[in-house]
């Protein structure tokens, strides 16, 4: 039975220039990663200059061939598979990666890989594919990793008096440019974001602990008690207690 995707070779080329890729037509799909230069390819009648963080999909049947020499050194990824799968022969022939540091790492893992036995080797494979893949989507965004740090940080020390002010001056920014920097990754400003998070939290607690709703306002990071009170009815609509009684008028079956 055919594997839905199938890894057949793969490597890394490097030339010192002076060169241009032969000319032929495989019976498998290939996909190059460029790494530095520049290469003058083309895929039967449409030419490309692939160039660093570039990806090129180069199909199965197809004739492809250099129709420039490249001077400068050259160096790129390259991978030769089959599939059965739609979506992995999918692909733009020819894009920018947006995150070509993980698409660098799971081509070394992909090498790394194929050389201890087809199965690896196939699964490293489908990694690689699946990253490409979100990197090529119209749509994609990449994560902030700043951002990301910002949050996780948040999450740690809400049960602390935390402000954006002391977030900035943590992280060393500006406060409005910490803010719009949040807002542009999860769409509303760091201050909203923190609400946002602990009245999540205290929801968390309402219905997976036994603690008093002051307890659990305390915990949270409200200082202020009817803050708490007035925030979480404004968010969710009714009370700390009535939303924790909701739980207990939820019909439970017995086996």
């Amino acid at each position: 039975m055919q594997k839905p995707l199938e890894h057949y070779l793969c490597g890394k080329f490097i030339t010192e220039g002076n060169w241009s890729h032969m000319k032929r037509s495989m019976p498998v799909h290939e996909v190059i990663l460029m790494l530095e230069g520049e290469m003058y390819i083309a895929e039967e009648d449409e030419q490309f200059v692939v160039r660093a963080n570039d990806l090129l999909f180069l199909r199965a049947g197809r004739t492809h061939y250099g129709y420039q020499v490249s001077d400068a050194p050259v160096s790129f990824y390259w991978v030769h598979y089959d599939s059965i799968v739609k979506e992995f022969d999918q692909y733009p022939t020819h894009a920018t990666i947006q995150v070509p540091s993980t698409a660098n790492q799971l081509f070394k893992q992909l090498l790394h890989s194929s050389s201890f036995s087809p199965e690896e080797a196939d699964a490293a494979l489908l990694l690689l594919l699946k990253e490409l893949e979100r990197n090529t989507q119209a749509g994609y965004r990449p994560h902030n990793a700043i951002v990301d740090h910002i949050c996780k940080w948040v999450d740690i020390h809400l049960h602390t008096d935390i402000t954006v002010g002391k977030i900035a001056e943590t992280f060393n920014f500006n406060k409005d440019y910490i803010s719009k920097m949040v807002k542009r990754e999860k769409g509303i400003g760091l201050k909203t974001y923190i609400l946002t998070e602990r009245i999540r939290r205290a929801k968390q607690m309402l219905l997976n602990t036994n603690a008093s709703v002051k307890e659990i306002a305390g915990q949270c990071g409200f200082s202020d008690y009817k803050l708490f009170l007035r925030m979480f009815k404004q968010y969710e609509g009714n009370t700390p207690t009535e939303y924790r009684n909701n739980l207990y008028s939820t019909q439970l079956n017995r086996l």
